[in-house]
């Protein structure tokens, strides 16, 4: 057969040779020459560009820096920007809800004992501060777990795509609390 199977294609072992004869590289011992190490880094991942760029990766800091997976992690600013937002939309829909509609209540016993004490917009900033805070300490608590962790349990990277995934994930269901709270008035 000649290194070529039935199917008519060439085996995985007539590859290499295939390649020598090609490029006419042959190692005095039959094998190939140098030129073929070079020929298969330069097709290989780990030989090109592609490496840092390919999505399923566990290239290092490919979660929070340089515009990686998550490359909205770079900064803890932005991440609490985004829970902020999502959590001032959810406040800013409970008060006007409860201002405009008379059939419709707070459902969190928290909120709603703060506002009866405090008021309206006074209870529902303070449940802002709360929230905001309490996803603050979870996010961040990633990094005791990751020292506490013995080596090998937590990937390097943990920390940062904890954070990455706890702010974007809470500013995002408050966000839709909030867009679900406006829904009332219609």
């Amino acid at each position: 057969m000649g290194g070529e199977n039935s199917t008519g294609g060439r085996t995985r072992e007539s590859i290499p040779s295939l390649l020598g004869e090609c490029h006419g590289q042959r190692a005095p011992d039959g094998g190939l020459a140098d030129g073929y190490p070079a020929l298969v880094d330069s097709i290989t991942k780990g030989g090109s560009s592609v490496e840092r760029n390919v999505s399923n990766s566990s290239v290092p800091s490919s979660y929070a820096i340089d515009g990686g997976r998550f490359g909205v992690g770079a900064n803890r600013y932005t991440l609490f920007v985004v829970l902020f937002v999502g959590k001032a939309l959810d406040a800013i829909s409970t008060v006007t809800v409860l201002s405009l509609r008379e059939n419709v209540y707070e459902s969190m016993w928290l909120t709603r004992t703060l506002m009866r004490e405090f008021g309206m917009v006074t209870g529902v900033l303070i449940t802002v501060v709360l929230a905001v805070a309490g996803v603050v300490l979870l996010a961040e608590s990633g990094e005791v777990v990751a020292r506490l962790a013995p080596d090998g349990w937590a990937p390097d990277d943990y920390p940062a795509a904890f954070r990455v995934v706890t702010y974007c994930s809470a500013g995002l269901w408050y966000g839709f609390l909030g867009v679900h709270n406006f829904m009332f008035l219609f």
